[in-house]
């Protein structure tokens, strides 16, 4: 097998990894990766990248996961204008973040992210409890 090969093959599982995720297995998904992305824009800034490129890549990065997580949500839903409300304010931090070319917003982003994770992670277990859980045995 080539390298050109292994990369496709990869690909393809990527894809079809994500395709069959559940949607709270998604939404978790995208906010581990914008927390991952809030971390290295931080460490970028610390590093002092002189050209920004790093933290610029990494906010854009963090943005694109954010409107992902925007699309996921289920305007339907009871909670969904507090939620978008969340993600819209975490956006505004990185737009600022963006200006100002410092970290002080990225903490208040990267907690209310675990926190975010931790509620998703709580309605998973209860949704898999509500969807398994059988009387007979």
């Amino acid at each position: 097998m080539t390298t050109i090969d292994i990369e496709k093959a990869i690909q393809i599982y990527i894809e079809a990894s994500a395709s069959t995720l559940s949607m709270m297995e998604y939404v978790l998904l995208l906010l581990n990766e914008f927390q991952k992305n809030v971390q290295q824009c931080k460490q970028a800034i610390a590093a002092g990248d002189s050209d920004d490129r790093g933290r610029d890549r990494s906010l854009q990065k963090a943005q694109d996961f954010l409107f992902e997580l925007m699309t996921t949500t289920d305007h339907e839903a009871e909670r969904s204008d507090r939620l978008m409300t969340i993600y819209l304010h975490m956006n505004q931090c990185l737009v600022q973040t963006h200006i100002t070319k410092t970290d002080d917003l990225l903490g208040h982003v990267e907690e209310m992210t675990v926190q975010l994770i931790a509620s998703w992670q709580v309605a998973k277990q209860v949704t898999r409890r509500r969807n398994f859980t059988t009387d007979r045995l």
